[in-house]
């Protein structure tokens, strides 16, 4: 039994890594459960049971989330234990805590400057979640045998529906009737046209969050498996291990800006909800 398992792991290894086959094989797919003829995709109903690895993949993320989150805090802790002004001096080198830091810092300046400091504290956990767990779940593509769950569309789609819920409360909070109003635009006998157009630009906008991201994050790792089976045909093992390579560097850079379009795209959508009282004030004044 044990030599048939590491057979299958070193097939599936090799599928990954050198033939490209990135749609084929997760390590996940080994858990008990997510495969085999009662599996976990079968009970959920989903329309390919191989979907349901990227359940245990996003708890696994999140645990190092949460793990790395852990170290971060000791790490801070154990800088306010220094004397004077040294307790916020930064670790020497990119430690856990620093990283953490750059991430909050950037986030914190970058939410004031759109929402001010009251909103940015009400809404920082959820832009601040959002941002890391992306992150990270666009960077596990590149972990041999890991689906990142951003490459599925109901991941994506859940997080794009909770900022729709999210902005929408925010303004219904915050202006109240005011925001309903708002849709109907400035022009009272066009009203009913500027409802329903404004109506449809907030139904789409889960929609456009999460085919965004999702288009995104598979055409990387789409180019990347395609880069990986021609390297194969061309020199065998090395060909895929090393014709790859550039892509990895746009890869870097595609899971870093499409993380960061997605927590702006957030803020821009509660800003614009709980702004419009002040807005209308605005025109009002004029």
């Amino acid at each position: 039994m044990i030599p048939s398992l590491v057979e299958s792991l070193v097939r599936g290894f090799s599928l990954h890594f050198v033939h490209g086959a990135m749609n084929d094989f997760s390590w996940f797919q080994f858990v008990p459960g997510i495969t085999g003829e009662h599996n976990l995709g079968t009970m959920l109903g989903l329309n390919d049971p191989h979907e349901a690895v990227f359940i245990p993949t996003t708890w696994a993320i999140v645990g190092v989330i949460l793990l790395l989150a852990g170290v971060a805090r000791m790490g801070l802790e154990k800088a306010m234990q220094r004397r004077g002004t040294d307790k916020y001096l930064p670790d020497a080198g990119l430690s856990v805590r620093n990283f953490f830091e750059m991430i909050v810092e950037f986030l914190a300046n970058l939410m004031k400057a759109n929402l001010g400091d009251k909103e940015t504290r009400a809404f920082f956990p959820l832009v601040g979640g959002l941002f890391v767990f992306i992150l990270f779940a666009n960077f596990s593509g590149f972990i041999p045998g890991l689906r990142p769950p951003t490459d599925n569309l109901s991941s994506n789609f859940a997080m794009a529906l909770t900022v729709f819920l999210v902005f929408n409360y925010a303004g219904l909070s915050r202006n109240g009737f005011g925001y309903i109003k708002h849709l109907g635009g400035p022009v009272v006998w066009l009203a009913p046209v500027f409802f329903v157009l404004e109506s449809v630009s907030l139904l789409i906008r889960p929609m456009s969050l999460s085919m965004r991201l999702t288009v995104n994050i598979f055409v990387d790792h789409l180019l990347q498996g395609i880069a990986r089976g021609l390297g194969t045909d061309l020199l065998g093992t090395v060909g895929a291990i090393v014709l790859p390579v550039p892509l990895y560097f746009l890869g870097l850079l595609v899971c870093s800006v499409q993380a960061f379009v997605f927590a702006l795209l957030t803020i821009i959508y509660i800003s614009q909800s709980v702004a419009h009282e002040e807005g209308h004030g605005h025109e009002a004044g004029h």
